[in-house]
């Protein structure tokens, strides 16, 4: 009988009691620390132990046992005694950095628990026909797996507010309040005529900026990863590999060299061979080459695969080309606003003065007396 070491968070230990149960009846010796350690056992000594007698190893993956420092030091042992570890998704969270290079079993979906664990026997290597079993009994699987916890707080809200609303629905409605009415009497308008002036304003028209916007569309540039080819390393003839992993069944094949870069096609299953024809300037990753001799096998060309994957070791040199990646830009939409101005006319009023004449008086010349002369006689 073949015994499985299931290593997970305590907040989980639900669905962890459920797997167990199931994985027993399926002929597996299942080991988890809730019934396996006894008081009084030392923890350090026992669950090392534990881990080395086991074939599998199974670590239930959320986002409590990423957290947990135990859960840790489980897999790396597991590692450290090259064990056959199986990932179950049971959250949706990101996957520790040591184990993102092996497929996990997708047990996010409640609702689909018997063809997950069946996922999960065909994983472990059971050639038998799996045993009948049921779906957990939870009363809220129609639900998200973030929101169940969640979910008895959120029926009583819920019970809550219908009460609220409740008692504004049938409480008295108050009798509107009166308000007086008042009755519009019409003012009289009383027009006064105003002097006539000579001084009139004359109208003088002057120029004001008033500012619009104008959406204007420019190109801004992302940079997008591009292989080129080394000048420096020739072309050299193609190498065949074959897939080799002691961890898993099948292994990711990713779109770049580097486990930022997302997985292409289906998983590559272990001991299936392809061949390459580049490597990065590392030479920790290799390409796989166009034109695979398999017709099923090109959906994986042109992406890469980590050579300690392909059996070759962590050194020595590989006979192949060397890539180089350079980022080349493509060209996304980005709005941007440029003001533009318009001058509008704006009459403003000025006052021209209108001249009057003032008549003045002038002095008239005045008459005086002349005196007239006389005769005098002579003697």
């Amino acid at each position: 009988m073949q015994q499985v070491f299931i290593s997970y968070s305590r907040k989980d230990m639900n669905f962890v009691r459920k797997l167990a149960g199931d994985l027993e009846k399926a002929g597996y010796d299942v080991w988890w620390d809730l019934t396996d350690l006894r008081g009084g056992d030392d923890w350090v000594r026992v669950i090392p132990a534990a881990i080395e007698s086991s074939q599998h190893f199974i670590i239930v993956l959320s986002p409590n046992s990423v957290e947990s420092e135990w859960v840790r030091k489980e897999y790396t042992q597991a590692l450290s005694l090259r064990r056959k570890i199986i990932p179950i998704m049971l959250e949706a969270t990101g996957v520790p950095f040591a184990l993102n290079t092996i497929n996990y079993v997708n047990f996010t979906s409640g609702d689909k628990y018997v063809d997950n664990f069946n996922s999960l026997l065909f994983a472990l290597g059971y050639t038998g026909e799996p045993p009948v079993i049921t779906p957990p009994a939870n009363s809220f699987s129609f639900l998200p797996p973030a929101l169940r916890k969640y979910a008895v707080p959120i029926i009583i809200g819920i019970i809550l507010l219908l009460i609220l609303a409740s008692i504004f629905i049938f409480s008295p409605t108050p009798p509107p309040p009166t308000t007086p009415t008042s009755t519009l009497v019409p003012a009289s308008v009383t027009v006064q005529a105003s002097p006539t002036q000579t001084d009139l304003p004359t109208g003088t028209v002057t120029a004001a900026s008033t500012a619009t916007l104008t959406v204007t569309t420019t190109q801004t540039s992302t940079a997008k990863p591009t292989v080129i080819s080394s000048s420096t390393n020739p072309p050299f003839n193609r190498l065949t590999f074959c897939v080799n992993s002691q961890y898993a069944n099948s292994i990711n094949v990713r779109s770049g060299p580097g486990t930022i870069y997302v997985p292409i096609g289906e998983p590559l299953p272990v001991g299936e061979c392809l061949a390459f024809s580049a490597r990065n300037e590392e030479g920790t990753w290799l390409q796989v080459a166009p034109d695979q001799t398999d017709p099923t096998l090109s959906q994986y060309e042109g992406g890469w695969i980590f050579r300690e994957l392909l059996g070759l070791g962590s050194s020595g040199p590989i006979d192949l080309p060397a890539v180089t990646l350079t980022p080349t830009p493509t060209a996304s939409d980005t709005p941007t606003i440029t003001p533009t101005f318009t001058r509008t006319l704006t009459p403003t009023p000025t006052h021209t003065p209108t001249l009057t004449h003032t008549p003045t008086e002038t002095p008239s010349p005045t008459e005086t007396d002349t005196p007239l002369p006389t005769d005098t006689p002579t003697p």
